[in-house]
């Protein structure tokens, strides 16, 4: 077994041997369907491939125009209609993916296994070329005018030139010896690259240089032993303004100025997997499986929904008056941005898990399961 993921494994059975997580009053897996205030219909279904490897892969979907490009472990590279889910191609890479595909006017780039990434001609299929970093890919790549942005596994953010693959600079700073599988995705802004490091610390590069023009402590060090003291940032930040909003592993949630990395509040929670912005709120997933919904200004909390607790949720998301979470027992729940209140449950994925956030398209949700099993989702209030 990989290291990360039996550190990961681990983990989860130290919290619940702990106590981390309250007796619930229904087994989680007895949670039944619902659809009680909120209609949620299939648009469209398509098989996506063989979905992701292990727990911590960074195998997500990229919207590009109408199309929709999902990668699977084996590296096979597919496009669908957004419309209607026709498929349209499908490249076979023979690579062992495990992070992206990030897709621009002309470029799929992603990450595998072994410390590759590649780029590929979005048209043509044509690979352009082939890099090394120091660890698998465990993060979604970013992709500007001149640069492909990658963080590797083990906490290194690399600089490769679009059109050549060179290496352009390297961000590298100590890692603690004990991390969780699974890595932050570098975020483009203004002149910088935002990184969510395993150190717990969310830094902004200078893109032309690699140089560092802040850092802040997101995840907060605590305990004697190397396990006690894991902190990783693995939600990717997320921008609203100028504003950048962040959440740690055994941290905090942070709202950062974006200039300088000032702290304009904190919260103490800890999370897996991320968090959502919009205008009047921050919702985070908890780790232990309860949703929060923070005001976006204050960071006070606006309500907290349990009904997950015990339940390894993804990021959330927010679309209109609705905000949606995958789970590790392959469903979507949908909650009321206002208060919280329970709208929807749907199984997916059976067997499976959903580990990455929904997509936004529109009123509709775009939802890939673990399992390879892509669908475009459609809600009304009843």
């Amino acid at each position: 077994m990989h290291l990360r993921l039996l550190i990961t494994l681990l983990l989860a059975l130290t919290l619940a041997a702990c106590g981390g997580t309250p007796k619930r009053e229904l087994p989680v897996d007895d949670l039944p369907d619902t659809q009680a205030g909120l209609r949620v219909d299939t648009v469209w279904s398509a098989n996506a491939g063989r979905g992701i490897h292990s727990v911590g892969d960074a195998l997500v979907l990229a919207v590009r125009d109408d199309r929709v490009y999902v990668a699977d472990r084996r590296g096979r590279i597919g496009a669908w209609r957004l419309d209607d889910g026709r498929r349209l191609s499908r490249t076979r890479t023979g690579l062992p993916v495990s992070g992206g595909p990030a897709v621009s006017e002309d470029l799929i780039v992603v990450g595998t296994r072994d410390g590759r990434v590649t780029a590929i001609n979005a048209d043509s299929e044509e690979t352009l070329w082939e890099a090394r970093v120091s660890s698998e890919v465990l993060s979604v790549p970013a992709i500007s005018d001149n640069s492909v942005y990658v963080l590797s596994g083990d906490g290194r953010l690399y600089a490769f030139r679009r059109d050549t693959g060179a290496r352009r600079w390297t961000y590298d700073r100590p890692m603690p010896p004990l991390t969780l599988r699974g890595t932050s995705s570098p975020v483009l802004v203004r002149d910088w690259v935002l990184a969510g490091l395993p150190n717990g610390r969310l830094v902004a590069v200078n893109r032309r240089d690699g140089s560092m023009a802040w850092e802040v402590d997101v995840g907060i060090a605590s305990g004697t032993s190397d396990l006690e003291r894991m902190r990783d940032v693995v939600g990717d930040p997320v921008l609203h303004g100028d504003e950048v909003f962040v959440v740690g592993y055994r941290g905090r949630a942070l709202s950062l100025d974006l200039q300088h990395g000032r702290t304009s509040w904190n919260r103490d929670l800890s999370s897996y997997s991320g968090l959502a912005v919009d205008d009047e709120r921050v919702y985070i997933t908890e780790a232990n499986g309860r949703v929060w919904a923070l005001d976006r200004h204050t960071g006070a909390a606006v309500w907290r929904q349990d009904d997950l607790e015990g339940i390894r949720g993804s990021a959330p998301v927010a679309v209109g008056d609705v905000v949606a979470v995958g789970d590790d027992r392959g469903r979507l729940t949908l909650l009321d941005t206002g208060n919280g209140e329970l709208l929807a449950r749907v199984s997916l994925e059976r067997k499976g898990s959903i580990s990455r956030a929904p997509v936004v398209i529109g009123d509709d949700l775009l939802v890939l399961t673990d399992g390879g099993r892509l669908l475009r989702l459609s809600l009304s209030r009843r």
